[in-house]
């Protein structure tokens, strides 16, 4: 396992924001197999086919729920809550999943309200069971993982999240790698080479353009830079002529066989921009997205230790994080 260092060593209350990201990323090592664990024995959920299931959730948790549509080889149904507030009609005799951390987002709860008597059943994936979502829908999965107990960008809740999700649509893998792939994810972060000043454009395709969207929110969210997330396909579209050919970092994601994301950075590659290519070792879907997703968490976490920050970028801004709660709940 990669050296926890002084940081898990301090006092909760002396614990910072970036402390409690780096303590949650080497919490899931033992706590995600006990999770899995836990999500096996639920019975309620077996056997529902994968086009009945709509996904939902916004920021991480839409991250999530595009990994459910994709994982589900595009069955299952995501999409961003509100929009799904609009035509709730498409949850017509539908199981939606409504992801939410703390289940307190409003716009969640108003969707939940607006497609009762409407679907089948209302999920709330929530790790508050008495949260007003999971007291408004009519069943939980509860989300179970350690927490320092101090806000902090989300890991530890998006990999509960990604394996509650994946174990709707299929068996989950076992997950007695995890210690060599989080000490082999913290090692491939600190030897990645990126322009202090660049722009980050995170790219995948299928459950790698979920993992993209989520890599570009850690960004936000740890570093306070700019950065964006787009599919394979489309980048050469548009996107490409905006880029910085020496300054801007592009990373190409593909926790699975992914023959068109490896090709589109080997042609940028070589055409002189700062690609790389962050690809699983070809196992089990999940536990290839796992791998990626331990990377991406390492990577802010380094690159927010390199900066010299002590606490997450986005609680720093106290004006912003105040509109930020404003908008959301």
């Amino acid at each position: 396992m990669a050296s926890i260092g002084k940081s898990q060593q301090r006092t909760l209350g002396k614990t910072s924001s970036l402390d409690a990201m780096e303590q949650e990323i080497h919490n899931q090592v033992q706590d995600l197999p006990a999770f899995a664990g836990e999500l096996g024995k639920h019975d309620r959920f077996r056997n529902l086919d994968p086009s009945s299931m709509i996904f939902t959730g916004s920021g991480d948790s839409l991250a999530s729920s595009l990994f459910a549509h994709y994982l589900s080889k595009m069955q299952s149904f995501a999409a961003d809550p509100y929009e799904l507030q609009l035509h709730p009609k498409v949850a017509k005799n539908k199981t939606v999943f409504i992801t939410s951390i703390s289940g307190r987002t409003r716009t969640n709860i108003q969707l939940a309200r607006k497609v009762k008597g409407v679907a089948k059943k209302r999920v709330s994936i929530t790790a508050n069971p008495t949260s007003p979502l999971a007291k408004e829908c009519d069943d939980v999965i509860r989300l179970r993982y350690r927490s320092p107990g101090i806000l902090t960008s989300g890991t530890a809740s998006f990999s509960a999240s990604l394996l509650a999700v994946a174990s709707l649509i299929r068996r989950l893998p076992k997950l007695d790698s995890l210690r060599t792939i989080e000490r082999q994810a913290a090692e491939w972060a600190r030897r990645l080479q990126v322009h202090p000043r660049g722009e980050y454009l995170f790219v995948g395709a299928g459950t790698g353009y979920a993992l993209a969207m989520y890599a570009a929110f850690k960004i936000h969210e740890v570093l306070g830079l700019s950065a964006q997330y787009q599919h394979t396909e489309q980048l050469g579209h548009s996107q490409l002529f905006s880029l910085q050919e020496k300054s801007d970092s592009l990373l190409f994601l593909s926790p699975s066989s992914d023959k068109k994301t490896s090709e589109v950075f080997r042609v940028l590659s070589k055409s002189g921009f700062n690609a790389y290519l962050l690809k699983s070792d070809g196992r089990d879907p999940i536990l290839g997205t796992l791998q990626v997703m331990f990377c991406l968490q390492h990577l802010a976490l380094y690159l927010g230790r390199k900066m010299g920050l002590q606490e997450c970028a986005f609680l720093t801004d106290k004006k912003r994080l105040a509109l930020s709660s404003r908008l959301i709940y």
